[in-house]
């Protein structure tokens, strides 16, 4: 075990931290109201709000002394929410699929509902997780259906 002593020494002249509401546009608090925490992927129908919130392309591969493979995986996180502020009750999804720029067709490997946020849920919003096999590496963007609490759903030109 031994001591160890940190020592700071700051100059006073040259030492200041910038006022952060130098940076901001002059009309923020109109920008904030417009979109703020909003996706450009938004579709609204029957009172429910769907946002596509993340998109990750993981390419990994794994090597043991017994085992290698290629684990890759497409994901897409989406974020539904009640608009109305009810808790979400309907976890139905149907005919979900992925159509790519190239007209291959995918359906997902998994697909799960997550609380939002998960630490202190608001019962009205929740995450749609889905999980594909990895895509063509030419693969430049896809579309998107799936029906949720029977209404249908259709993001287009997502870039990938």
């Amino acid at each position: 075990m031994g001591l160890i002593i940190f020592t700071f020494v700051f100059d006073t002249d040259t030492f200041n931290v910038a006022n952060i509401s130098d940076n901001l546009p002059p009309n923020i608090n109109e920008l904030l109201k417009k979109d703020y925490g909003k996706s450009k992927y938004c579709l609204s129908k029957g009172g429910v709000s769907i946002d596509i919130e993340r998109v990750l392309n993981e390419k990994y591969f794994i090597t043991y002394s017994w085992m290698n493979g290629n684990q890759s995986s497409f994901y897409m996180v989406f974020l539904v929410e009640n608009e109305n502020k009810n808790p979400i009750s309907n976890h139905k999804v149907n005919n979900l699929k992925v159509i790519d720029n190239m007209g291959m067709e995918y359906k997902p490997t998994a697909f799960f509902f997550d609380d939002y946020p998960v630490d202190e849920p608001l019962k009205y919003k929740e995450t749609l997780n889905v999980k594909f096999l990895p895509f063509n590496d030419n693969v430049k963007s896809i579309t998107v259906t799936f029906n949720y609490a029977g209404n249908d759903y259709k993001f287009q030109n997502i870039p990938i």
